[in-house]
């Protein structure tokens, strides 16, 4: 168990610092610690639902059954909330919560899981260009954990499609955090696919037809040797966290890849520290924002065309 005090933007401390504690299988979290709005709170709850499969209590001391932030919440398969005002029924919500099947009395009566949320549509009117390739492979790993890898590969995926081109999304990363989606967005399967927005997902590398790009989560890089699915790629892409207790991993991981056309891609990073990044890390590093929705289209863009732009046929 780890307690942190005091008062907390939850939005920032998933984006800074929630990847530290991704082994952890319960998350607390007081709502009046919490400097967000209501809305605001429940726009971060469903992001960090999106990334990490690990169970999140909310004590909402005082908050009425009819409140619109509470069914906002259910809706969206947060259901172990802690409402009670009294210490002695507190402690007995918290140990449901707690229990192997969790809260029951917020889950709706006709359905089984805790997940239930709308997935997202691409949008319309994206500029269009035409891929002039097939197959081309582009193969994302991480310098070290939880550094974006996973985020960036979808959104690599949903730009490509977005954008007049067809890309799948390979699963090579041994966290598995694609089965961890599929049970929370509860997609179809189609032959070997996951079917997400009318984007392919596969676990294994079975597709079931051509695609002008296969994008491959690859995961952290390897310690000792690097994954072939990277060595052999059409393109390799090498995301590092740009905060200052990271950038020597950041660095040690590009400095392995020398041998390698791999292009940085740093996250997180202060833009007093980029000038610093580009002296040290790549003189071509290219900095990405802050992505919280997998199924971003537009997230990184200017990124995305430039990585691809060998390939788009004027």
């Amino acid at each position: 168990m780890k307690k942190l005090v005091g008062q907390f933007s939850f939005l920032s401390f998933v984006v800074r610092d929630m990847r530290h504690f991704a082994h952890v299988r319960y998350v607390a979290l007081d709502r009046a610690a919490i400097t967000e709005s209501d809305d605001d709170l429940a726009q971060a709850l469903l992001s960090y639902l999106t990334i990490y499969h690990m169970r999140m209590v909310l004590i909402a001391e005082g908050l009425p059954l009819s409140s619109s932030f509470l069914h906002h919440l259910t809706q969206a398969g947060i259901v172990n909330i802690v409402t009670a005002t009294e210490i002695e029924e507190i402690q007995t919500e918290l140990r449901t919560c707690f229990s192997e099947d969790g809260m029951q009395r917020f889950k709706p009566p006709s359905q089984n899981a805790i997940i239930s949320i709308e997935k997202p549509s691409l949008p319309l009117n994206e500029e269009q260009y035409r891929f002039g390739c097939s197959n081309i492979t582009i193969a994302i790993a991480g310098s070290d954990r939880r550094v974006g890898v996973t985020t960036t590969a979808f959104n690599l995926t949903c730009w490509i499609n977005a954008h007049g081109g067809t890309a799948c999304y390979l699963e090579a990363n041994i966290s598995k955090h694609l089965a961890h989606i599929i049970q929370l967005f509860k997609p179809d399967k189609q032959g070997n696919a996951y079917v997400m927005n009318q984007i392919d997902f596969y676990l294994t590398p079975e597709l079931n037809q051509p695609y002008n790009f296969i994008v491959i989560d690859c995961g952290t890089l390897g310690d000792r040797t690097f994954q072939e699915s990277f060595v052999n790629a059409d393109l390799q892409l090498l995301c590092g966290s740009a905060m200052p207790y990271e950038l020597p991993v950041f660095y040690k991981a590009m400095d392995r890849c020398r041998e390698l056309p791999a292009q940085a891609l740093g996250l997180f990073a202060p833009e007093d520290l980029k000038p610093y990044l580009v002296q040290s890390i790549s003189r071509d590093i290219v900095f990405g924002s802050n992505s919280h929705d997998l199924f971003d289209s537009n997230v990184n863009g200017h990124f995305h065309k430039k990585l691809l732009q060998f390939y788009i046929e004027s």
